[in-house]
């Protein structure tokens, strides 16, 4: 009976043929396929790598930059003026009682100027004009920037003084207070800002510079320890 059952199964089971086991291999090979293709690992690894990239570079710039600053805040703080002193800044130019009325004037070579204390009662050509008081005279020539030096016993055509300031580069003259008399510079000797305490100490902010001119006389600043 037993075997009757089995022969009666087996003939109702077709043998699978070579052509259905094909067709198993292709379906399942396209299946593997599929499902390989459709893994997204394989596009998110270069948003990734980008990502990194830029963070890179992002610092790399960022220091960079810092680094930039830094240098150039260095730079900033060496060459930062601080207590300017001799030309540019203030400079001490004595007390007034180191200034006769009428004297020469006196070369501060460190501040680059002449101070003068005016005689008002000199009326020639080289004199005050009628003014008194301390000036400080810038000690270049608006010429072409030579030094002029103090000359006695200079004596210039047409004038009957002979004591003048007077450049040796083109022969510019100038009177005690500055003013141009003679040659080819532009305008009378600058000046410069004076400054005197209650107890006549002298300062000269050579910083303080203004271009020359007839008015030269009135710029000159009294003080009661003022020698007259």
């Amino acid at each position: 009976m037993a075997n009757e059952t089995q022969t009666t199964d087996a003939e109702a089971r077709p043998e699978a043929s070579p052509t259905d086991a094909w067709r198993s291999a292709i379906a399942s090979r396209k299946t593997q396929v599929a499902t390989t293709e459709g893994v997204p690992a394989a596009q998110a690894q270069p948003v990734e790598d980008l990502s990194r990239r830029r963070f890179i570079q992002l610092s790399f710039w960022s220091g960079l930059g810092v680094a930039l600053l830094g240098s150039v805040g260095l730079f900033l703080d060496f060459f930062y003026p601080r207590n300017v002193r001799g030309f540019g800044g203030p400079v001490t130019g004595g007390n007034v009682a180191d200034y006769p009325v009428g004297g020469e004037p006196e070369h501060n070579r460190e501040g680059q100027f002449y101070i003068v204390n005016l005689d008002p009662a000199a009326t020639d050509a080289n004199g005050s004009g009628g003014q008194a008081g301390l000036l400080a005279l810038w000690h270049k020539c608006p010429h072409l920037g030579c030094t002029v030096p103090w000359r006695p016993g200079a004596t210039v055509k047409g004038f009957t003084a002979v004591d003048w300031f007077q450049c040796p580069c083109h022969g510019s003259t100038y009177s005690i207070a500055g003013i141009r008399v003679f040659g080819p510079a532009p305008r009378s000797m600058d000046t410069m800002a004076i400054e005197i305490d209650d107890a006549g100490n002298i300062t000269v902010q050579t910083g303080e510079v203004t271009s020359g001119g007839p008015d030269n006389p009135q710029r000159a600043v009294t003080h009661p320890l003022l020698p007259a």
